[in-house]
């Protein structure tokens, strides 16, 4: 069974608000991966974990069905309330149970949600869903960096991480940090490949870093466990650290950072 860590309103709409999108570049690689072996037409794509629907939504141009999935309530509602392609629905429902008839997809995707399944139960649930050549992905992103002029604020996040919460992360989220290279990521079928070299950038404000700390998993369970003024002051801080470094006047709302986020890939075939 999937874990249960996304359910608040408050940080579905986080996650939503600032958690990024997949490169195009990976998105175009999983396409042509699986066209490499199949020809035939592109009628069905999953997204499981699909959060608010950033990873969900890029496969829409390829395929004539996308159907996104989570167990989350708060997500899947969040996700509804801001799609606007008519081949695109999005359902709660567990990795490990899809509502699918055997060989009846040609692609299905996780981004940065695998690490929360019963992967051996993921694993075959793909492999029943999935046609003959069709494709499962697994990726995720690390940290990002945030760059500003020659300063980069990913020690700060990486500060907030390691230390401010600290104990309150579960250790799913260790598979992140690795880039998913545990063996248990090694994906059961005939061809199966690893790929890291993707990334994407996008700006962003001090103000908006702040709200990509709130929608962290083990913020909110400090929030939930220590109060509200507990999570707020890790914000205050964070942020009196970045503009102590930025040395001016100027606002958090008015800094505005790029965001590198670099990507990792697991690509398997079912043949």
């Amino acid at each position: 069974m999937a874990a249960r860590y996304f359910e608040a309103a408050a940080h579905a709409l986080a996650y939503s608000k600032f958690r990024p999108g997949p490169p195009a570049s990976l998105i175009s690689r999983i396409v042509n991966f699986l066209q490499e072996k199949y020809s035939g037409s592109l009628n069905s794509a999953i997204d499981v974990g699909c959060g608010s629907g950033q990873s969900t939504t890029p496969l829409a141009k390829y395929f004539a069905n996308v159907n996104g999935f989570d167990v989350s309530e708060a997500q899947i509602n969040e996700a509804i309330e801001k799609n606007n392609l008519n081949n695109v629905s999005y359902k709660v429902n567990p990795a490990e149970t899809l509502p699918f008839k055997d060989a009846s997809a040609q692609l299905i995707t996780s981004c940065q949600a695998s690490h929360w399944f019963d992967l051996p139960k993921f694993y075959k649930e793909a492999d029943r869903i999935l046609v003959q050549n069709g494709v499962l992905a697994l990726y995720g992103y690390y940290f990002p960096h945030a760059l500003w002029k020659d300063k980069d604020f990913h020690n700060f996040l990486i500060s907030v991480y390691e230390n401010d919460t600290k104990g309150y992360w579960t250790e799913e989220r260790f598979d992140v940090d690795n880039g998913y290279t545990d063996r248990k990521y090694i994906i059961p079928f005939g061809e199966c490949l690893r790929e890291d070299n993707f990334f994407t950038e996008t700006k962003a404000t001090v103000r908006d870093l702040e709200g990509y700390i709130t929608s962290w998993s083990g913020f909110q369970r400090l929030k939930t466990q220590k109060g509200e003024e507990a999570g707020q002051q890790i914000l205050n801080n964070f942020v009196k650290r970045v503009m102590n470094t930025v040395g001016n006047d100027m606002k958090p709302e008015d800094v505005e950072v790029t965001l590198r986020y670099e990507f990792f890939l697991i690509l398997g075939r079912k043949t």
